[in-house]
């Protein structure tokens, strides 16, 4: 773990060293313009923009926004491992399972944006770490994972159904009412409070006034106008001439003055009715939707997408630039006199420690086949002989290694391929994936049959030795009797009546 964590700081000292400044992407300036105002943004959640609030100031320097993410993601590396420490895993294996948060070149490069990714990912993973670090759910554990998941919605909306996904395992787990209260409790004032401050600024009550346009711009690509029965206004939303390269950049749709959304429909008012278009479309080729999400999910489990033109330019921009400001490459977010305005264009120099990141970016990525792989071990661990012992571990497999598939498979139906929304799965499914293994394991070695061990010989009662015998000692002699007077002589010679007995024939019968 050591050589981890190791390799973890090193690789972020030398992000700050080659790259001064923090990175800038289109999305960032509307997060610290809204963090600038005070006000929820229509587009996104107003949370990641609650934590930039501290940094904004006219003439602003956002490297230290860059620093504290790049920590944060330490701490979340070191917290990664406890937690699978805690839980029985190998060290050798728990330390592997962090390695992509560690490592990963994309993972580091988002840490060095002014974005919301690294946030997300921080506060998703703490809080499903909340949930199963202990082998009852206590109390304060469930509304500590409340509060970060429930941060985690705020500052992406894709954190909604991994919130259902937290419920759904509180449940399995059995953790009773209480605890399932106190979960719930952080979870409803949040999100509550956030639709009540959102009414409060635009009379709606929403987490956002743009998921119905991102659901348009998804579908467009299969939009086959000529074969959908539509109503007169939604025809309006055709593009049949779009040109060729929005098929794998659909946000194009979105953003783009050309595209009908942007040039009939700008307003944040007609975001229901792009999102009803988006419904028709889906429930009318819903084949053809289906094959366009499958595809694009394969993509981010092959080796490589294939991605040309303006796709590979996006996906460029996630991986460390060897001069910043060039074509597809990141450039600097440089300070600006007011927050609010776009900043100053990144002049491209010369910068040979970046030239070395780029090359350990052209290798350094987490390989998609492990996520397809992270998935099958959370599946065989907990379908294989679920009534064994250790259950719990994979219960909290799935929850990892789901929250992780989870968010991919969302962001692709709903918005569209990007390596960016894979992020949070580079560090959900390796730490799910550990947990399945240990599980598949145990539940192994509980099934191999005990050695045969002899059984020791019959110990038969000892006999005791038999002793010789005493030898026989000569009886004593016994004193002679005292010798009889004799009879006189005539008495001598007649016979007495016993002695004609001791004679007598009839005797010997």
């Amino acid at each position: 773990m050591w050589i981890v964590l190791g390799g973890a700081l090193t690789l972020r000292a030398m992000f700050l060293a080659a790259y001064p400044h923090a990175f800038f992407f289109p999305d960032s300036r509307p997060y610290v313009a809204a963090a600038a105002d005070g006000i929820p943004y229509t587009v996104r959640p107003y949370g990641y923009s609650l934590l930039l609030k501290p940094f904004i100031h006219p003439f602003a320097e956002l490297a230290s926004v860059a620093l504290t993410q790049h920590l944060a993601a330490v701490a979340l590396i070191v917290a990664g491992y406890a937690f699978l420490a805690r839980r029985g895993v190998r060290p050798w294996l728990a330390a592997l399972a962090v390695v992509p948060l560690a490592l990963d070149a994309r993972q580091v490069t988002l840490e060095h944006y002014i974005l919301a990714e690294t946030t997300f990912v921080v506060l998703t993973v703490a809080g499903l770490m909340a949930l199963a670090w202990r082998e009852r759910i206590g109390a304060v554990g469930a509304a500590l994972g409340g509060v970060l998941l429930a941060s985690a919605a705020v500052t992406r909306t894709v954190g909604l159904p991994v919130l259902a996904l937290a419920v759904l395992y509180l449940l399995v787990r059995r953790c009773g009412w209480a605890r399932l209260g106190a979960f719930l409790l952080p979870v409803g004032l949040i999100l509550g409070g956030y639709l009540v401050w959102y009414h409060q600024t635009w009379q709606v009550y929403a987490f956002g006034q743009y998921q119905g346009r991102f659901l348009y711009a998804r579908v467009m690509p299969i939009a086959d106008c000529d074969r959908l029965q539509l109503t007169p206004q939604q025809r309006t939303l055709c593009m049949p001439d779009a040109p060729a390269f929005w098929t794998h950049r659909p946000d194009m749709y979105i953003w783009s003055s050309i595209s009908p959304a942007r040039s009939h429909y700008p307003l944040e008012a007609d975001d229901p009715f792009l999102g009803e278009f988006a419904k028709t479309v889906i429930s009318q080729e819903p084949g053809a939707y289906l094959r366009m999400i499958g595809t694009e999910i394969g993509w981010h489990l092959a080796p490589g997408a294939p991605l040309d033109g303006s796709a590979r330019c996006l996906a460029d921009l996630w991986l460390p630039p060897g001069k910043p400001g060039v074509s597809c490459s990141a450039g600097y977010y440089l300070p600006a006199a007011p927050p609010l305005w776009i900043p100053p264009t990144t002049v491209p120099a010369p910068n040979p420690l970046g030239e070395k990141l780029q090359r350990y970016g052209d290798y350094a990525t987490t390989p998609g086949p492990f996520y397809a792989v992270g998935v099958v071990l959370a599946l065989v661990a907990a379908l294989w002989r679920p009534r064994r012992a250790g259950w719990r571990t994979a219960a909290d497999a799935l929850l990892l290694v789901g929250a992780g598939f989870g968010t991919l498979v969302l962001s692709v139906a709903t918005s569209m391929f990007d390596y960016r929304y894979a992020v949070p799965a580079v560090t959900l499914i390796p730490l799910g994936a550990a947990l399945a293994v240990t599980r598949i394991a145990a539940v192994a070695r509980s099934r191999r049959p005990e050695p045969a061990t002899p059984a020791p010989p019959l110990a038969l009662p000892s006999v005791p030795a038999l002793q010789p015998a005493p030898a026989l000692q000569p009886a004593p002699a016994l004193p002679s009797a005292p010798a009889l007077p004799s009879a006189p002589a005539s008495l001598s010679r007649q016979p007495t009546a016993a002695s004609k007995i001791a004679i007598s024939p009839e005797s010997s019968h």
